[in-house]
């Protein structure tokens, strides 16, 4: 199973004016890989661009990409924030709690280490301090750089859930033996600072996190038994001390990592990101009939597993104030 993310707009959180920021991933069974990739390469060479970047398209050869995204069998999924629903100040304290939790959580750690053997394990220690710097540093990472991490630590998890839902059926069996996630890399040959924050947090975020199960199908235990099964299913597992049952081992999940790659080189990051771009510039344009059209052929495989063609991110920081959704009624 192949996933593709990528974002639309610069995270900046201006004090003024309005904006909003898109992460879209989209997800593409190993059997639909040849047919993404073959529309990718035809478009380029009838439209004669390198690449298919969504910026520099017209309105109508967005229209064809999101018509293709739409009557394909990928899924995707969508996450927005704004400068309403986040300001600069809010951000600010969100980062420096998030730096006391994970204190917290180190100290905690450090007495439970104790107990049970009578030191830490160093390099957790040493994660825990790298990660708490950087979470709590806007030196560090920009602002911009971190929010986009912690958001698609969400959206990766929900793309993997997403997979095991609607592929469920025996035709899409032989998907499962892998998961690869690549990401638009923003540097060449290396990574940026959030790049290594998101590739170091990523399965310790997940594996901790309380409350978050993850579906499988029961027929899939039964003979022949389902390759997702066979390969990621571990007998128990422990979350914050708890034993729990029917465990997903994350770390094969994530055996080939976080790949960044260059987007002129995955076809599927050039179309992510015109679904990025797509989902943005209708929400920031609706009365765009050309927008609105192009993000209502693929409305229909964005649905997430709320119901809803969107997930608006915010902050558990700031006032309870909540500002208007009203721009994103439709989109739902």
């Amino acid at each position: 199973m192949f996933f593709y993310f990528d974002e639309s707009g610069d995270y900046a959180f201006p004090d003024e004016g309005f904006d909003c920021y898109v992460q879209a991933a989209l997800v593409c069974p190993d059997s639909c890989l040849a047919e993404l990739n073959q529309f990718v390469d035809a478009r380029r060479e009838e439209w004669a661009v390198d690449e298919l970047h969504a910026t520099e398209l017209e309105a109508g050869q967005r229209l064809e990409i999101a018509q293709f995204i739409g009557d394909s069998d990928c899924h995707l999924l969508a996450q927005v924030t704004d400068t309403a629903l986040i300001t600069k100040s809010q951000l600010e304290e969100f980062r420096l709690a998030q730096a006391a939790r994970l204190k917290r959580n180190l100290d905690w750690y450090r007495r439970e280490s104790m107990k049970a053997r009578g030191a830490p394990v160093k390099e957790i220690e040493d994660w825990y301090d790298r990660t708490l710097k950087r979470a709590g540093l806007a030196s560090q990472i920009s602002h911009g750089e971190f929010i986009q991490a912690f958001f698609l630590i969400d959206l990766i998890l929900d793309s993997f859930r997403k997979s095991l839902i609607v592929f469920h059926e025996d035709q899409w069996r032989e998907s499962f033996h892998d998961f690869r996630f690549i990401l638009d890399g923003k540097l060449p040959g290396k990574m940026a600072a959030g790049e290594k924050f998101l590739n170091d947090s990523l399965v310790p975020a997940l594996g901790s996190m309380k409350g978050q199960s993850i579906i499988t199908i029961d027929s899939w235990r039964e003979e022949p038994v389902h390759p997702f099964v066979e390969k990621f299913s571990a007998k128990g597992g422990r979350i914050w001390g708890e034993d729990v049952a029917d465990a997903i081992d994350l770390k094969r999940v994530f055996e080939h990592g976080l790949r960044f790659e260059p987007s002129d080189q995955e076809r599927g990051l050039q179309l992510v990101d015109a679904v990025a771009y797509i989902v943005r510039r209708a929400v920031m344009e609706p009365d765009d009939e050309a927008a609105q059209e192009a993000y209502d052929a693929f409305r229909g495989k964005l649905r997430n597993g709320e119901g809803r063609c969107l997930r608006l991110q915010r902050l558990n920081v700031g006032s309870d104030d909540s500002p208007s959704l009203e721009r994103y009624r439709r989109f739902y």
